[in-house]
């Protein structure tokens, strides 16, 4: 049984891991033309005396989809912030456990952020940015994007969790204990 439950998180690893990369190469590229444009801003303002209202609209609207890229990154390589001085006081079996209510946990939370993320597209869909006449529901789609992202990654950690514990189980029974 446990061998059929780990195709699960095998194949939402390859998923999880293409998803990754997408959103590293969205980070890179999203940071060259974010300091392409404030640099340019910044040069046009002291030196040419012309503002540009574009590059602050724009330079925003990456910033968001920065965070919420790096949030992604930082879920999958299981680098957010988090105060383990409990959870390192408590035995393998329980610290698993506690991994597992974690993972369900983050999912509730993250599902969340999408309801309350696709609330706010789909009020404000038909409304556009000032200075570029972009969809202002651009500066919101990366909270549906990288929520989705973050609840595969959750569940892949989730059903790896889970098949720990469950292996835990199956070899204190084969020891008798």
């Amino acid at each position: 049984m446990v061998e059929k439950l780990s195709y699960i998180p095998k194949g939402l690893g390859v998923v999880n891991k293409w998803i990754s990369q997408i959103f590293k190469l969205a980070i890179v590229l999203n940071l060259i033309v974010m300091v392409g444009i404030v640099f340019y801003a910044v040069i046009s303002r002291n030196f040419l005396n012309a503002s540009i209202a574009w590059a602050e609209e724009l330079s925003r609207i990456l910033f968001i989809w920065l965070v919420f890229s790096g949030a992604v990154l930082g879920l999958f390589y299981k680098e957010h912030l988090g105060l383990t001085l409990l959870v390192d006081r408590l035995k393998p079996r329980q610290q698993l456990i506690f991994e597992i209510v974690s993972w369900i946990l983050i999912i509730v939370v993250t599902r969340a952020m999408i309801l309350g993320g696709d609330r706010i597209v789909t009020t404000i869909r038909n409304a556009r940015t000032p200075a570029l006449g972009l969809p202002t529901a651009l500066k919101y789609w990366p909270v549906l994007i990288a929520g989705y992202a973050m609840v595969l990654i959750s569940i892949e950690n989730l059903f790896n969790s889970i098949i720990k514990l469950t292996k835990f189980f199956l070899n204190r029974n084969e020891k008798g204990e």
